[in-house]
C-alpha cells in the first residue's frame, strides 16, 4: 500500500511540467527526505507538494530557461550540416545556440574555450572525463578541442536531458554516454569508472547546502571521487541567480576541507564562477 501511495504522490508532483522529466527515483528520495524531516506522512498533501517541489527546483529547475523545447530542432540542424560537410564554424554556431538553453552554460559561453585551456594546462589533456550534475554542459565538448575518442561520462537527474545528451553524442560521433545518477548516493559514486578528470560544475553547493549536518556528506563525496580521478574540477557561482556579486565568492569552508584532507588545489576564476582544480 505504501508503494502505491508514494507512486501516486510522485505523479502529482510531476504534474507540473517543470518537474515532469526528473527521475522518479530522485523525486521518491525527496519525498522520503520530507517524511524524515517533518516526521510525518503525506496527509498534508498541498504543503508536502510545495516543499518537495521547492527542493527539486533548487536542485535542478532554477538553472533552466524556456529554450529547452528548441534543442531537438537545433540538433537536427547539426545533423544536416554534418551531412553537407559544412565548415566546423557553422556547427559550432548551432552548438553555441544549444548552450544558451541553460543559465550556467549561457554564463560560461564567453569563457568556455579559455576555461578548458586553463584547466588542461594544469591537468594535462584528459583521455577520459566524468561530468557530474552535468546538465547540458557536455554540449561544450567541441569547445574542449579534444579528440572525439575521449571517453565522456555524463550524469544527471533529468531523464529528458540524459536522452538528449545521448542523441548529441551519437550525432557528433563523440565517445560519450549519459546516465541518471544521484550524487548523494555514495555507493553509486563508488561504482563510477576511473577517469582522468571529474567535473562538478556548480554542483557542490546544491548537494551540500549550508546545513552543518550535510558538511560531512560533502567531505565523503570528495574523498570517494579523489580515488576515481587524477583531478577534480569543482566550481562555485560567484554571482546569485539575480546576477548580484557574492560578498565572499571563495569557499573558505571548502578550502579548509581540502587542506584537512591534504588535497592540493589551484584556482581559476571567470566573471561568474570560481573553479577549484583539485589534485596533482
Amino acid at each position: 500500500m505504501e508503494n502505491k501511495i508514494i507512486k501516486s504522490f510522485i505523479e502529482k508532483i510531476k504534474e507540473n511540467k517543470k518537474y515532469s522529466s526528473i527521475s522518479d527515483n530522485i523525486v521518491k528520495k525527496e519525498i522520503e527526505n520530507y517524511m524524515r524531516k517533518y516526521q510525518t506522512d503525506l496527509y498534508d498533501e498541498k504543503f508536502a507538494i510545495k516543499v518537495i517541489r521547492k527542493e527539486l527546483h533548487r536542485l535542478y529547475s532554477s538553472y533552466q530557461t524556456k529554450g529547452k523545447k528548441k534543442r531537438d530542432s537545433l540538433l537536427k540542424d547539426i545533423e544536416i550540416l554534418q551531412n553537407k560537410n559544412a565548415p566546423e564554424s557553422e556547427v559550432l554556431e548551432v552548438i553555441n545556440a544549444l548552450l544558451k538553453i541553460t543559465l550556467s552554460t549561457i554564463e560560461r559561453l564567453p569563457h568556455y574555450e579559455k576555461l578548458y585551456k586553463d584547466i588542461f594546462n594544469i591537468t594535462g589533456k584528459p583521455k577520459s572525463i566524468i561530468d557530474l550534475g552535468a546538465g547540458l554542459n557536455p554540449l561544450s565538448f567541441p569547445l574542449m578541442r579534444l579528440p572525439k575518442s575521449t571517453e565522456y561520462y555524463s550524469y544527471d537527474i533529468d531523464t529528458e536531458d540524459i536522452k538528449f545528451l545521448n542523441k548529441f553524442f551519437k550525432t557528433l560521433k563523440i565517445n560519450g554516454k549519459a546516465e541518471i545518477l544521484d550524487v548523494r548516493e555514495l555507493e553509486d559514486l563508488r561504482d563510477l569508472p576511473k577517469t582522468d578528470i571529474i567535473f562538478m560544475f556548480k554542483l557542490y553547493d546544491l548537494i551540500v547546502p549550508k546545513a552543518k549536518k550535510l558538511k560531512k556528506l560533502g567531505e565523503e563525496i570528495i574523498n570517494i571521487l579523489k580515488e576515481k580521478a587524477n583531478y577534480l574540477v569543482v566550481s562555485f557561482a560567484t554571482k546569485t541567480l539575480t546576477r548580484r556579486s557574492m560578498k565572499l565568492p571563495r569557499r573558505i569552508g571548502f578550502e579548509m576541507m581540502l587542506d584537512r584532507n591534504q588535497l592540493k588545489y589551484e584556482l581559476i576564476e571567470t566573471d561568474n564562477e570560481i573553479y577549484y582544480v583539485v589534485g596533482g
